[in-house]
């Protein structure tokens, strides 16, 4: 297996509007900070031959499984230094059982610390209730702060809620959440799945959450010092900006629609966030 490595980088509180630079923590809060990370995302663990003809994608079966072996043992013997590893979610590819919840649990044997955030195929939009203890049970809580050095905060939460398909009563819910792992406020990078942003597929743009759900989402994190939305979901490699807040979304493990596997090594260091996006060849 042959990697190959692409590189990017941001530099926090230096770019956008002057609102949007009040409202999340200046560079200067980090310029002491040192700290790397790798995330990885949309795995898609099945036995199971992976189709959908609507979506359009079909994927043999056992790849899932070949791919996240592969993916897991090139984390494990990446050279580059980094402390631990968040999953963006889609871990699993079905929910309805416990069996992919258990192949992806058995599959996922890091060497490092590893965090898990649950995606649409692991816990759905509308009976998150239903699926997240399971998930869980296996992975680690869905919503949940940890700090890994002093002065940086990663929030990990679960999104699916605030879909427009999620009750009301879960929306309000997932709010509270975020309400508690952003509290106090502290320079964060917040890691979720499902984003709310309007997606281009088979050419075509298909619309977001509502505006008032996105303004009111986006304004929560930038209260709570958020200064980056890492995530998946989408299957593509993409950034955008949402009421002065970017979004990284991340390639993914699976290859559905003839995507190459990838993973993402993430450093902050001089009030620099940048990533290398490390292909596997497979």
């Amino acid at each position: 297996m042959l990697l190959k490595v692409t590189r990017r980088s941001f530099l926090l509180g230096a770019a956008g509007s002057a609102a949007s630079r009040k409202a999340r923590p200046l560079a200067a809060d980090l310029t002491g900070i040192d700290f790397s990370f790798i995330q990885v995302t949309d795995t898609h663990v099945s036995r199971n031959r992976l189709f959908d003809a609507r979506r359009g994608y079909d994927v043999p079966a056992d790849e899932s499984i070949r791919r996240t072996r592969e993916a897991v043992k090139a984390i494990n013997d990446c050279s580059l230094p980094y402390e631990l590893i968040v999953h963006t979610g889609d871990v699993a590819h079905t929910r309805n059982t416990t069996e992919d919840f258990d192949l992806a649990r058995e599959l996922h044997q890091f060497k490092r610390p590893a965090y898990y955030i649950p995606g649409n195929h692991d816990v759905g939009y509308s009976e998150t209730h239903k699926y997240r203890p399971a998930f869980e049970e296996r992975f680690g809580k869905a919503n949940q702060a940890i700090e890994p050095v002093p002065g940086l905060r990663l929030a990990l939460f679960d999104s699916q809620p605030l879909d427009n398909r999620a009750p009301e009563a879960h929306r309000e819910e997932a709010f509270q959440h975020l309400d508690r792992i952003l509290t106090p406020p502290k320079p964060t990078i917040l890691f979720c799945h499902v984003m709310g942003l309007q997606s281009f597929h088979v050419n075509q743009l298909w619309p977001g959450w509502p505006a008032d759900v996105m303004n009111r989402w986006t304004d929560r994190m930038k209260r709570g010092g958020v200064f980056a939305v890492l995530a998946g979901h989408f299957h593509r490699d993409e950034q955008h900006f949402v009421n002065g807040l970017p979004f990284y979304l991340a390639g993914p493990v699976i290859n559905m629609w003839g995507r190459q596997s990838c993973f993402r090594h993430w450093r902050l260091a001089k009030g620099l966030l940048t990533y290398r996006t490390i292909y596997l060849e497979i």
